[in-house]
């Protein structure tokens, strides 16, 4: 009598090659990277990756998503403003982290990946984003949209990274305090 495998072979391939692609990331850097050696390395034909995933760009990112999903997701704290400053802290937690295969470098390493790809590959995050704030609705809250969030949280955010500048909880508290008034009730 055969066992079942938990998720099948689509989802032991796409373990193991992220599993590969980690380790290869954390040994050499995200830039070094290429599909050939992941496949090597997770015992899977190159072929394979190449069909699901088209590039090494596109399968990092993937990679990226889903573990944000997995380690970090998004709060339910009871309330729209505990739900936000708890996400923004970690966000800026996760900015100023020294791993070197995290969301946000995944994210520079990736940026000539197609605006269409990148959007498709951050589905998940905003579908998660969306129940948030649809939580938040729900309890009688006021809600921004969620562009709202994007533009006056995670912007700047993510661009005081980029420039090297200086993120901590206090700054994360202001963005989601500037962004509560924007809302119109």
């Amino acid at each position: 009598m055969s066992t079942r495998r938990p998720g099948g072979r689509t989802a032991i391939v796409k373990a193991k090659a992220f599993e590969a692609a980690r380790a290869l990331a954390v040994e050499h850097g995200l830039h070094n990277v290429t599909m050939p050696e992941i496949a090597k390395l997770a015992g899977i034909a190159p072929t394979s990756l190449y069909r699901r995933w088209g590039d090494v760009g596109s399968l990092l990112m993937e990679m990226a998503v889903e573990r944000l999903n997995e380690t970090f997701p998004l709060p339910d704290e009871g309330g729209l403003l505990a739900d936000l400053t708890q996400w923004a802290r970690r966000i800026a937690a996760g900015l100023n982290a020294d791993a070197e295969v995290n969301f946000f470098r995944v994210l520079l390493a990736t940026t000539t990946m197609s605006p269409e790809t990148r959007k498709l590959t951050l589905a998940p995050r905003l579908e998660q984003l969306q129940a948030l704030l649809a939580r938040a609705d729900t309890r009688g809250e006021a809600t921004p949209e969620a562009e709202d969030v994007i533009d006056y949280l995670l912007a700047p955010l993510y661009m005081r990274a980029v420039l090297g500048m200086p993120l901590d909880e206090g700054y994360a508290d202001k963005l989601v305090r500037r962004l509560l008034k924007t809302i119109t009730i």
